[in-house]
């Protein structure tokens, strides 16, 4: 659908969604990919030299991460779904053991392509108003952590 013509066309739900069921087959990889995210953030502050940017990743970061993957369990519960918990994860991190500098480094790209799958989902189909939000959410939310990123970086320079 163009985008200038959505609106219109969803205006009191005009416009055909994708079923509850297809919008849960297709969050549930995202949810996934979510807790991934947060175990690399959460492996990374744990890890973290600089007490400043440990505590800004303590305080900030990994409550905002949790709140928008919370966002997406309750969409998909809502929706008839059951999403993914990470019981049967894998939470080591690979590729983050490195000075805080190259951990930050590789945060910022794998939040980049998060935020950029969160945005090719948003576009890629007709997904209820409720569910583009949360996504469209998440992805404004990526976009501040990886402007956090780069001042972090910046800081360590």
């Amino acid at each position: 659908m163009f985008p200038v013509l959505r609106p219109i066309l969803n205006k009191g739900g005009a416009g055909n969604y994708i079923s509850r069921e297809e919008s849960v087959d297709r969050l549930v990889p995202v949810v996934a990919d979510q807790l991934g995210l947060l175990r690399d953030y959460d492996y990374v502050a744990k890890r973290l030299d600089a007490p400043a940017v440990r505590q800004r990743f303590e305080e900030v970061v990994l409550p905002n991460v949790r709140t928008e993957l919370n966002k997406l369990y309750e969409t998909i519960f809502s929706l008839g779904g059951s999403a993914p918990t990470g019981a049967d994860m894998d939470w080591s991190a690979s590729g983050l053991d490195g000075n805080d500098t190259d951990s930050l480094k590789t945060l910022l790209e794998r939040d980049r392509a998060f935020g950029d799958r969160l945005r090719d989902e948003v576009e890629a189909v007709h997904h209820q108003e409720r569910t583009r939000a949360i996504l469209g959410h998440n992805a404004d939310k990526s976009n501040d952590r990886l402007n956090m990123l780069r001042a972090l970086l910046a800081d360590l320079g």
